[in-house]
């Protein structure tokens, strides 16, 4: 009953945003660029806005001109798409549709029939309308994202900048509640190396015939062990640094149509890269995966391996010596395997569970994540706390980024809202 009323709260807590209660006045309130903004999406903008401790302590006149300008630049965003010829697919919503749906029934520990049974008791809609709304939400947002893609891009503040944007919003900035400072230790799961060469074999011979004239789309959906095997192994086009390292370099050596001459190895096994196209930010490639997959040896050699390194370690220093020795999280090991602060309900869901349990100063059993186990310590645990440069210079890095991106959409709105008619019609 309990997972039920929470899923509830998650539930109308988004729906909120997608609909509310029916307005009786309609009208036009203004167009911008030829796209109307109606009464009735104004006042229900305005009555969620009157409940924020912004908006409540504002005159309503205020309120009124705040949350209208508001719209009137999200229009002039929209604006852009149109101008920019940004196109969002279908595959792309329903993507983040599917994701949305898993996130929400997954941090409830339901399935997704149990969630279509929550949205209709509570909220009165099958799911294919509920997935309806969403859609459309997602796609605005989608479109919205690739505006500021396009014009603002991602900014990385230099340490001066975010030492001044700590020290001119540092009281601004959120505190964390019931929050958890963990450190760990990934130890991966790594195939026996007779299994690596029998696989690298395997993948010679299929360059072999290519070579002598396969098809390469028709060797992908008969060999590869890949999601991409029924698309002939095509995998789209990724702007560079979001592949493989290794990967990307045999693409960067090889020109449009060509396939590697020599198998190229990942964490996932060994590939037969293709490159198929190219654009300035990135490559469309395809390819063949051979994956190489570790024994039941193998597994039970890590396990064991952790095991022992979860009876042996007793103070921080300890773990933190052996995070820097056997952990193969590289974002984390040189660091003694420190993660750094989390609120609970915003951990990663695999870490939930295996911290949950833990006092101060202990260490959890090992879990399993994503083919790698993992040993997590428990460093303090508080209430409530501020963040700091010192602990917290990751998260205040990605606050100042976001502020910097924010003024420099702003400027380039106020550039453009000149650039389009603004009609406002609402005189009360």
């Amino acid at each position: 009953m309990t997972k039920v009323k929470n899923l509830v709260y998650f539930i109308c807590l988004f729906a909120a945003s997608l609909w509310a209660a029916p307005v009786l006045m309609e009208g036009v309130a203004a167009v911008v660029d030829g796209k109307p903004i109606m009464r009735s999406e104004f006042l229900n903008n305005l009555y969620q806005f009157q409940e924020t401790p912004e908006g409540s302590a504002m005159t309503e006149q205020q309120q009124k001109d705040y949350v209208l300008d508001q719209m009137i630049e999200e229009k002039v965003l929209l604006s852009r798409i149109d101008r920019d010829s940004i196109v969002v697919t279908d595959a792309e919503v329903d993507q983040r549709v599917n994701a949305h749906l898993a996130q929400l029934a997954g941090s409830q520990n339901i399935d997704l029939a149990t969630l279509e049974k929550a949205i209709r008791a509570q909220l009165g809609l099958s799911m294919a309308q509920y997935r309806d709304r969403l859609s459309k939400q997602i796609r605005s947002h989608i479109e919205l994202m690739k505006v500021r893609q396009r014009h603002v891009g991602a900014i990385s503040p230099t340490k001066k900048e975010v030492d001044a944007f700590y020290k001119a919003y540092k009281d601004s900035i959120p505190p964390q509640y019931n929050c958890v400072l963990l450190s760990h230790i990934q130890m991966t799961i790594h195939p026996d190396t007779a299994i690596v060469d029998s696989v690298k074999k395997v993948a010679e011979a299929l360059i072999d015939s290519l070579n002598l004239g396969m098809n390469f789309e028709l060797l992908a959906k008969n060999h590869s062990q890949d999601t991409s095997a029924i698309n002939g192994g095509d995998l789209g086009y990724f702007k560079r640094g979001l592949l493989d390292p290794a990967f990307e370099r045999a693409l960067d050596q090889l020109k449009n149509g060509q396939y590697s001459a020599i198998p190229v190895k990942t964490d996932l096994g060994w590939h037969i890269v293709r490159v198929l196209g190219r654009k300035e930010d990135g490559v469309r490639s395809a390819h063949i995966l051979l994956r190489t997959i570790p024994t039941s040896a193998d597994t039970a050699a890590v396990i064991q391996r952790a095991d022992s390194l979860q009876k042996a370690l007793k103070t921080k220093e300890e773990f933190s010596v052996a995070a820097k020795k056997f952990s193969e999280d590289k974002s984390s090991n040189f660091q003694g395997g420190l993660l750094g602060w989390y609120q609970r309900n915003e951990m990663e869901p695999a870490y939930v569970e295996p911290v949950a349990g833990l006092n101060v100063g202990e260490v959890s059993e090992p879990v399993l994540i994503d083919g790698a186990y993992h040993l997590f310590r428990l460093d303090d645990s508080r209430q409530i706390r501020e963040l700091t440069l010192e602990e917290d210079y990751g998260k205040i890095e990605s606050f100042a980024a976001s502020h910097l991106e924010n003024e420099k959409l702003k400027t380039l709105i106020k550039k453009w809202r000149q650039e389009v008619h603004v009609d406002i019609r609402m005189t009360e």
